[in-house]
């Protein structure tokens, strides 16, 4: 197999192998650049994949070598495949670009691009703008919420009124830090249908779309004074791994407890790594003393539907 890049864009008068040519005006320098991609094609046992400027190669001379590939385009005896393509934006690869294709574009769907990096200053200029553009889904990793919430509970209630499914992990109420915010926290739950309290939570992450990933030392939901930073990382790839790591699906399924029937549950996890489910209601029948029910966490096969 054998990838040639011809380094050639749509700007100028064109490169090397826009005027690698055999015809009678040809000078030693394009006659080479003939000799050079004659090399690359006798080489190929399997596949030859030519890089370069589409539209540059159809609107090439008959006797350049760009001309004879784009007569093969056109005969659809060479397929044309648009970069964007293999790049497999959001990571939903396209099933007919074949198997080599399909490897490639995995591959490239792997890659990240780190877009913004923000301070406490600037971050929620980012925020408000990645948030306004999510279409489907929204998780939002933030341990503690204080007044920086009350601003952005009607960008996230926008958020729902659109379709979009907005998840939210905050820790539990019975946190130090928590425990003065609990009017908060019911606010934020008069507008967001999933909030997860969880046990000693303290990662500090957003994810958008499963292809926008905010990550970094800044609480989006307490933001006050402290200095932080967070980065904007664009990558289907890399946003799905962490929806994974984190089990966003199954944790986003608290069940009701097994003795009261309530919603006042928490997400746990013991010493020895297993996750657990926890009533935290000081009247549930189920409690005994310090003893509160409990069920261990059910995952998914994968953990990412």
């Amino acid at each position: 197999m054998v990838v040639f890049d011809t380094v050639e864009d749509d700007y100028g008068e064109g490169l090397w192998m826009a005027h690698a040519s055999r015809g009678p005006e040809a000078t030693s320098w394009a006659r080479n650049g003939i000799r050079l991609l004659n090399v690359a094609v006798t080489r190929v046992q399997a596949r030859l994949y030519v890089l370069g400027s589409r539209s540059r190669i159809l609107a090439a001379g008959e006797d350049t070598a760009l001309g004879t590939l784009a007569t093969l385009i056109r005969a659809q005896r060479a397929r044309s495949v648009p970069a964007t393509q293999l790049i497999a934006p959001g990571g939903h690869i396209d099933p007919g670009l074949g198997q080599f294709g399909a490897r490639l574009a995995d591959v490239l769907s792997r890659h990240v691009q780190v877009s913004d990096i923000d301070d406490e200053i600037s971050f929620y200029e980012t925020f408000a703008a990645r948030l306004a553009e999510a279409t489907t889904s929204l998780w939002i990793w933030s341990p503690w919420t204080a007044n920086r919430l009350t601003g952005l509970l009607p960008v996230l209630g926008e958020a729902v009124r659109r379709g979009v499914r907005v998840t939210v992990f905050v820790r539990d109420p019975y946190d130090t830090g928590q425990k003065k915010q609990a009017d908060l926290v019911k606010r934020l739950r008069a507008v967001v249908p999933t909030v997860v309290p969880v046990n000693v939570m303290h990662q500090k992450i957003v994810v958008i779309d499963a292809r926008t990933v905010l990550l970094g030392s800044l609480n989006s939901l307490s933001q006050s004074r402290s200095r932080e930073v967070m980065l904007t990382i664009k990558g289907g790839h890399f946003a799905r791994k962490i929806l994974t790591h984190e089990h966003a699906e199954d944790f986003a399924r608290p069940p009701s407890c097994g003795a009261c029937h309530g919603d006042e549950v928490d997400l746990r996890r013991r010493g020895n790594g297993a996750w657990y489910w926890r009533c935290y209601n000081r009247a549930c029948p189920g409690r005994r003393g310090d003893k509160a029910w409990q069920t261990a966490v059910r995952f998914s096969p994968s953990g990412l539907r």
